[in-house]
C-alpha cells in the first residue's frame, strides 16, 4: 500500500487527525504526509515562492502562529512581522508585533496550504516545512464571532494557490 493510500485511510477514519500525529503512525516525515494529502486538502507552492508568501501574510491582518517543538505547542496571535532578507535569513524585525527571529531562508523544502476539520472546525493554515521533513510552522486563518473565517483573509489564502505548480 502506498503512503498516499495509507494516509488517505487514516483521514478517512478520523478526519481532524493532525499530520504529524498520521508520520508518527506511520514512521515518516511530516512533509511526506503532507505530500501524500488528497489534493483537495493541500495545496504544495514551491520553496521559490517563500519570500512572496512571507510578504503576502503580512497583509493578513491578525493570525495565529503556531510553532511545534517536540509536542509542545507555541500559539501566538497577532499580525506576522514585517522583515527583510540578510545574511541568508528572512529577519522578523516589525516594531508592531513582540515576534521576532531569523528564518533561514534555504532550509524550506515547501509551503503548503493545508484546508482540514480540527476539533470540529474547518481549519485553514500555510505550513512552512523543512529539508528535513519537519514542520517549521503554521499560520491559521482567523474566525469572526460566528466561527467563520474572515472573508478577506481567506481570499487571500486561496490566491496563494496561484504560486502552485500542479
Amino acid at each position: 500500500m502506498t503512503l498516499a493510500q495509507q494516509v488517505q485511510d487514516i483521514l478517512t477514519g478520523n478526519p481532524a487527525i493532525l499530520p504529524a500525529e498520521i508520520a508518527n503512525q506511520l514512521n515518516a516525515s511530516e512533509l511526506d504526509v503532507i505530500q501524500a494529502m488528497p489534493a483537495d486538502m493541500v495545496t504544495l507552492i514551491d520553496a521559490s515562492h517563500y519570500l512572496d508568501v512571507l510578504r503576502d501574510i503580512k497583509t493578513w491582518g491578525e493570525l495565529t502562529l503556531v510553532i511545534d517543538v517536540d509536542g509542545s505547542i507555541f500559539e501566538m496571535v497577532g499580525h506576522f512581522p514585517k522583515g527583510g532578507e540578510k545574511f541568508g535569513y528572512y529577519n522578523l524585525s516589525d516594531r508592531r508585533t513582540p515576534l521576532k527571529g531569523h528564518l533561514k531562508l534555504d532550509n524550506v523544502a515547501v509551503i503548503a496550504l493545508v484546508s482540514k476539520p480540527f476539533h470540529g472546525v474547518a481549519t485553514r493554515s500555510v505550513q512552512f516545512l523543512s529539508k528535513q521533513g519537519r514542520m517549521l510552522f503554521k499560520v491559521y486563518l482567523r474566525r469572526d464571532k460566528e466561527q467563520n473565517f474572515l472573508p478577506e483573509q481567506l481570499e487571500k489564502f486561496e490566491a496563494l494557490k496561484r504560486l502552485s505548480a500542479a
